[in-house]
């Protein structure tokens, strides 16, 4: 089955106060020093509901269910994938996000520069944040399934989350692979490169997904990748090893295969 869908094509671009000097010319948040990033980052986050919790849950089990080769999910798991669905979109939506969704804007969007300041607080996760971001994740989910509109709507949800909560890396990376299937290499790269900077902590799946946008954009030249692991991961040996995995992908006549976000 084909898999079209239309997408808003946001890239998002983030202001931030200027400190150290990047290590690699694919960091896209200009000198801020990564440390400061996401620290920032970590202070932002919450603890994830139950809600979201189930909605990672089934992502992971039914995402690549639309290739013939793999197994198709369970009666059980469609159900309760659709009874989140439902309990979720019930939910009254905040203003924030009704906005976003009406007008999402492609400027640049300005990350908070301080824990606590205006910024950080309009910005900050909220159980009203967490509940709209397992919808995204469940329309994502349906995307995997091939069900009509759910790409559009996992677009929509995922750009205007962006615009709103910029520091979610999560986010940023389950849009970067939106994009790529989407045939918007630009947007993609964009996404995955935010995606793997923000992330505190970022292990070495993370790393290679980061390498495989790359790879299959076209846009992430592998000495470029290499330079912006070994900048993103916080160990040498974390970095190492997610470059060795990721040979495969630079590798002249390699197939090229599917790599899941965590």
């Amino acid at each position: 089955m084909a898999r079209t869908f239309i997408l808003l094509g946001l890239t998002v671009g983030l202001i931030l106060a200027a400190r150290a000097a990047p290590a690699s010319d694919l960091y896209p948040f200009g000198t801020t020093d990564i440390k400061d990033l996401r620290r920032l980052v970590d202070a932002e986050r919450i603890p994830d509901s139950p809600d979201l919790v189930e909605a990672w849950r089934l992502y992971r089990a039914i995402q690549g269910s639309w290739a013939s080769s793999r197994a198709k999910p369970s009666q059980a798991t469609l159900d309760q994938l659709d009874r989140l669905k439902a309990k979720l979109e019930a939910l009254q939506k905040p203003a924030w996000l009704i906005g976003a969704l009406a007008s999402p804007s492609t400027a640049k969007v300005e990350l908070a520069k301080a824990v606590g300041d205006a910024l950080f607080e309009r910005q900050k996760a909220t159980p009203e944040y967490l509940a709209q971001k397992a919808l995204a994740i469940v329309y994502l989910t349906e995307h995997e399934l091939d069900r009509p509109q759910a790409a559009n709507q996992a677009g929509r949800y995922l750009t205007a989350l962006t615009v709103s909560h910029p520091w979610d890396w999560q986010l940023h990376g389950l849009y970067a692979r939106l994009l790529a299937d989407a045939k918007l290499p630009g947007p993609a790269w964009d996404a995955a490169r935010q995606s793997i900077f923000l992330n505190p902590d970022p292990n070495v799946e993370d790393l290679k997904f980061f390498a495989f946008i790359g790879r299959v954009t076209g846009l992430g030249q592998r000495p470029k990748v290499e330079a912006a692991i070994r900048q993103a991961a916080n160990d040498p040996k974390t970095a190492d090893r997610a470059l060795m995995l990721s040979e495969v992908f630079f590798s002249k006549g390699a197939e090229v295969i599917q790599i899941p976000v965590r």
